[in-house]
């Protein structure tokens, strides 16, 4: 699988994506989805997971049973002008199974995007949560990343600020680049580099026509799935965008 961004909003108490809220969320979200090309996939943050029950229409053929789900929802939401409450209801009927706070478990909302050597989508990923902590200003924002935009692999954005732990911050490894203080989190991201950049496949053209050695060649490169260092420098790209000057302040606790 190509290099992923998981990301979650941990359930601490209190109602911290109301409705009103998450229509902020979701209206980013679609503008980010929509304004730029995704090599892989594109923004989920998602509040639930829907499950339709299909064993309550036995006799109804697949594509026709899916749209009458839809359609069913569709007039609960209208019916309670509340969209939660409708999968609750919906739920509580036995017409859908619901895994409540998306992928993860604890969570309001989670959600899992793969972006494989795109190092500009995992800037705008993060940026996307930057801002929907400005939004909601008591929900915090995870993210962990598999490759290297976030240098410290997890951080937290909480009120526009951007929280990393101490051992995330300045790891012992002998191989990391000097420690800052306040540490370096984001890597430095030039968006021309990604212009052109091609949507992530793991197909081969004409794989059977090659020789022995250029299909040894082509299943053994694994560039492209994202877990190799695409930058300049320890610290990113030596020109781009810096999320780091985005936030508010840094905070290591």
């Amino acid at each position: 699988m190509p290099r992923a961004l998981r990301y979650y909003v941990p359930d601490t108490g209190g109602d911290l994506l109301s409705n009103d809220i998450w229509k902020e969320l979701a209206r980013l979200q679609h503008w980010y989805n929509s304004e730029f090309i995704w090599s892989c996939d594109r923004i989920g943050l998602k509040r639930y997971i829907l499950f339709p029950n299909y064993d309550h229409l036995p006799d109804m053929p697949y594509h026709v049973a899916r749209y009458h789900f839809r359609k069913r929802l569709l007039a609960k939401k209208i019916e309670l002008q509340d969209e939660l409450a409708a999968i609750r209801a919906m739920e509580e009927e036995g017409l859908f199974t619901v895994r409540w706070g998306g992928i993860r478990d604890g969570a309001l909302a989670s959600g899992i995007t793969h972006v494989a050597d795109n190092e500009f989508n995992a800037y705008l990923l993060c940026e996307f949560l930057l801002k929907c902590s400005t939004l909601s200003t008591d929900a915090e924002f995870h993210v962990e990343d598999e490759g290297r935009f976030i240098l410290t692999k997890k951080v937290m954005f909480k009120n526009g600020e951007a929280i990393v732990r101490p051992e995330d911050a300045w790891p012992a490894a002998a191989n990391q680049p000097i420690p800052l203080d306040p540490p370096q989190v984001f890597a430095v991201v030039n968006p021309a580099k990604y212009d052109e950049h091609p949507g992530f496949t793991q197909t081969v053209d004409d794989f059977d026509d090659l020789d022995e050695e250029s299909q040894i060649a082509a299943v053994r490169s694994y560039g492209q799935l994202g877990f190799t260092n695409n930058y300049e420098t320890a610290w990113g790209d030596n020109n781009g965008l810096n999320l780091q000057q985005r936030v508010r302040k840094i905070v290591v606790e």
